[in-house]
């Protein structure tokens, strides 16, 4: 089950990639259309299934990506399921996002070094371990507690 679900034009793929990389090296687990279908997987079932099973989406809002069918599919499921969606700009302004994606607070990329790039996508990576670890705890002190219940019993 990934933790994270990139959605992005093709014409990013090397960014998207770029992402994938720092992602998984932070230890998380990333779903990336081009690297993680294998082939003969019907992809458009494939990836909402990963669009599904991740809490988080990351959003290469570039003005293709914005402008793609298949990203705002993608990005309009993420909305309906309520997933936690940062959209990360380079070429556009955040005031340019679509108003679908607008309101929420964005990633800017414009004119950022490459180190100032690492420092704010592993900024990124820290929020959606945090979050990750959360969810742990949530979970384990739900099993304690039924664990007691049943005890009682």
């Amino acid at each position: 089950m990934p933790d994270v679900f990139i959605s992005h034009s093709s014409s990013d793929r090397s960014f998207a990639e770029f992402l994938h990389r720092h992602l998984t090296s932070e230890g998380l687990t990333v779903f990336l259309a081009p690297l993680s279908l294998a082939p003969g997987q019907r992809w458009p079932q494939e990836i909402l299934n990963a669009l599904e099973a991740s809490s988080w989406v990351l959003f290469l809002a570039s003005r293709t990506a914005c402008a793609s069918p298949w990203v705002q599919q993608e990005l309009g499921a993420a909305l309906v399921k309520q997933k936690k969606i940062v959209p990360i700009v380079w070429d556009i302004p955040p005031s340019q996002l679509p108003g679908w994606i607008g309101h929420i607070q964005s990633v800017n990329l414009a004119g950022a070094s490459p180190e100032q790039i690492q420092a704010q996508i592993t900024a990124v990576a820290g929020q959606i371990k945090a979050d990750k670890a959360k969810g742990f705890l949530i979970g384990g002190l739900l099993i304690a507690g039924l664990l007691a219940l049943a005890a009682r019993s």
